[in-house]
C-alpha cells in the first residue's frame, strides 16, 4: 500500500501485510545512495569543494576545512610511519573535548585502521577491559586522559614529529572494513563491542541526510560525547555537505544556562540531543535553530509543544547501534501521536514472534532491522552475533506496532519489574511525572531495595507526588520515596539515565534517614499486598516514545 503523507520520512513507504508471511515496513528504494566509498572520503571530497569554509568553531578557534584536512593528513602521516598503524589495525581514541579529537577522528581514518572512541570520563578498567577486548594496538589520549597502560600514546607526543615531505597518504581501503567499534552496555556487565564498516555508516550519512536536510549554511551543534554514535549525526552529518560544527566546552555542557548562550552565541541551526535536555533550556526567540534532531530516549509530548515552530522541524529518531545510529526517523507535530516513524531509505522492518523469534503476520511484535546498516556483528563475539543477527535482520528487542506505514514503540521486552505480583514498567511511571511539567523539569524512576524510588529535577513535593500520580496510576506504581536531584539527572556518555548512579544517590539519601524519620503508609501495604488483582491496563499510544540507541 502506498502511504501518501506531508511527512518525508513516511513517503512513498510501502506497508505488506502478508497472509502467509510477514509484516514488513520497507524504505524508500534508493540504490543511488548505496556507495563504494568510505569515511575519509566524504571528508576530503567536502574539503576539496570547500576548503576556506569554517569546519569546526572551538573556543576561540575558527578551523577550516582545509586546515582540518592538513592537520588530520599531517598526524595520519605520523601515525602510519612511526606507529605503522594502517588497515586492520584498532586504535583507541580517549580524547579531551576539543578540536583535536576531531583532527585524530580523521587522522585514524584516513590511515585505513579502525578507531575505537571511549568518552574522555570512561572509567580506566572499563577501557583496559574493552583494549584487551578488541585487541587494539593502540591508545591515543591526552594530558586530561592519560592512564597508566602499555598501550597509552600521549597525542603531543605524536605531534613532536614533522613531516618534511608533503605527502599525501595513498591506501587501499575497503569500504567493507571496520570503520569504528563502539560499546554498549551488555546484560551480563560485560561492554558489547559492534563493529561497523564504512559501507555502513555512509549509507547512514546519506540516507538520514535526506530527511534532515542539512546545507553548508547550517551551524551545527556537536555536543554528543565520541563514544556515543550520535556523534555521527552531528559531525560526519556536517562534513558530508560542508556545514560547519560549533562545539562547547566540556564545562558549558555541564549548564544549562551556558549551553542556551551558547546555541545563541554561534547562531546554531541544528540541535541534535535527548529530549530531556530540551525541558531544561529556554526556547529563547533569540535561538535560530531550524532544525532539532532527539534521539537516544524517550521524547515527551512536552518537547514537541514547547519547541514546535512553523519555521522550525523536530525530528525523531530510532535505531539500536547494531544498525548503524538509526534505522527509522518521524517528523513530531504538537497533538500528534509520537512515534518512531519509519524506515529510512533502503531500510528494512519487519516484526517477530516475541516468543519464537519467528516471522508473524500480527501488527504487534518484536522489531527487527536489516538492510545496509546492519553491523557485521559483535566483535570477536560469535555466538552473541548469531543470536541477535539472524536471517531476518537485527533483533531489537523492542515490542512495537506497525500502523499506516508508522512504528509505535510499546517497550522493552525484557524491561519490567515485577512487585509483588505486579509486573511494572518504569518508563509509563517517568513519563507520568514529566507530565507535571510545572513542578518536575527531569524525572528518573529505580527499583532499589525492594522499592519504587523517584528522582526529579524541581519543586515537586511528595504529597503532591502521591496525589497527583494516584491520579493517573494505580497505588503500586506509585514511587516509595521522592529524592531531589541536585544540577541534573545523572547520565551516561550516551545521554541515557546512568541506573548506577541513580543507585548510589539513594544510598546517600538513605544514610541521611534515621530510622525515626522512615514512614509506612500501612494502608497502601495493604492495598498493594491484598487488593484484587486487577488486569493491567494497556500501554496507551500516546506512551511510543522511546529512542534507543543501543
Amino acid at each position: 500500500m502506498h502511504i501518501s503523507n506531508t511527512d518525508p520520512s513516511t513517503e512513498n513507504f510501502i506497508t505488506v501485510n502478508s497472509s502467509d508471511k510477514m509484516t514488513v515496513l520497507f524504505g524508500p528504494n534508493r540504490p543511488d545512495l548505496l556507495r563504494h566509498e568510505v569515511l575519509g572520503q566524504i571528508f576530503i571530497r567536502t574539503a576539496l569543494q570547500y576548503p576556506n569554509k569554517v569546519a569546526l568553531l572551538w573556543q576561540n578557534e575558527k578551523i577550516t576545512y582545509y586546515q582540518l584536512y592538513q592537520q588530520a593528513m599531517e598526524m595520519a602521516i605520523i601515525l602510519y610511519r612511526t606507529r605503522h598503524v594502517g588497515p586492520g589495525s584498532i586504535v583507541g581514541i580517549r580524547l579531551s573535548r576539543s578540536a583535536q579529537l576531531h583532527v585524530t577522528i580523521l587522522a585514524v581514518l584516513f590511515t585505513g585502521a579502525c578507531y575505537a572512541p571511549f568518552d574522555a570520563d570512561a572509567p580506566d578498567e572499563r577501557v583496559i577491559a574493552v583494549l584487551a577486548d578488541i585487541e587494539a594496538t593502540l591508545l591515543l589520549v591526552d594530558s586530561q586522559t592519560s592512564m597508566n597502560h602499555s598501550l597509552v600514546v600521549d597525542i603531543e607526543t605524536l605531534k613532536k614529529h614533522t613531516i618534511s615531505d608533503h605527502i599525501h597518504l595513498s591506501l587501499n581501503i575497503d569500504p567493507k572494513s571496520i570503520a569504528y567499534i563502539i560499546c554498549t552496555s551488555g546484560s551480563t556487565g560485560k561492554p558489547k563491542a559492534i563493529a561497523i564498516t564504512h559501507s555502513n555508516i555512509c549509507h547512514f550519512i546519506r540516507a538520514d541526510n535526506e530527511i534532515m536536510k542539512i546545507t553548508k549554511d547550517d551551524i551545527v551543534y556537536q555536543g554528543f560525547s565520541a563514544a556515543f554514535d550520535g556523534f555521527f549525526v552531528e559531525t560526519f552529518a556536517a562534513y558530508l555537505v560542508g556545514a560547519t560544527l560549533a562545539i562547547p566546552s566540556k564545562s558549558d555542557l555541564l549548564n544549562t544556562d551556558r549551553i542556551h548562550v551558547f546555541l545563541i552565541d554561534h547562531a546554531v541551526t541544528v540541535l541534535s540531543t535527548v529530549p530531556t535536555l530540551l525541558l531544561l533550556i529556554n526556547n529563547d526567540p533569540a535561538l535560530r535553530l531550524r532544525l532539532i534532531n532527539v534521539g537516544g530516549e524517550s521524547c515527551p509530548q512536552a518537547v514537541v509543544d514547547r519547541w514546535w515552530k512553523e519555521d522550525r522541524r523536530i525530528i525523531n529518531q530510532y535505531g539500536p547501534s547494531e544498525t548503524t545510529v538509526a534505522a527509522t526517523t518521524s517528523l513530531l507535530y504538537p497533538g500528534e501521536q509520537i512515534s518512531i516513524g519509519a524506515p529510512l531509505p533502503n531500510y528494512v522492518c519487519c516484526l517477530l514472534d516475541e516468543e519464537t523469534g519467528q516471522p508473524t503476520t500480527a501488527s504487534t511484535g518484536e522489531l527487527c532491522i536489516r538492510g545496509p546498516g546492519m553491523a557485521l556483528g559483535y566483535f570477536r563475539n560469535n555466538s552473541l552475533t548469531k543470536q541477535k543477527f539472524t536471517e531476518y535482520g537485527y533483533r531489537t528487542g523492542d515490542r512495537v506496532t506497525f500502523d499506516q506505514g508508522r512504528i509505535y514503540f510499546h517497550k522493552r521486552i525484557d524491561s519490567q519489574v515485577k512487585i509483588r505480583g505486579f509486573r511494572i514498567e518504569l518508563t509509563e511511571i517517568e513519563e507520568e511525572l514529566l507530565k507535571l511539567h510545572g513542578d518536575v523539569q527531569s524525572a528518573a524512576v529505580a527499583f532499589l531495595n525492594g522499592q519504587l524510588v523517584a528522582f526529579i529535577l524541581g519543586q515537586l513535593n511528595e504529597t503532591t507526588m502521591r496525589t497527583e500520580l494516584g491520579k493517573r496510576l494505580p497505588r503500586y506504581m506509585i514511587p516509595n520515596r521522592l529524592i531531589h536531584v541536585k544540577g541534573a539527572i545523572p547520565r551516561m556518555a550516551s545521554g541515557k539515565i546512568d541506573r548506577k548512579a541513580l543507585s548510589a544517590l539513594f544510598v546517600d539519601e538513605s544514610k541521611k534517614m534515621s530510622t525515626h524519620e522512615t514512614r509506612i503508609d500501612i494502608g497502601e501495604l495493604i492495598e498493594r499486598d491484598f487488593v484484587q488483582r486487577r488486569p493491567r491496563r494497556s500501554l496507551r499510544q500516546e506512551r511510543i516514545i522511546i529512542l534507543s540507541l543501543s
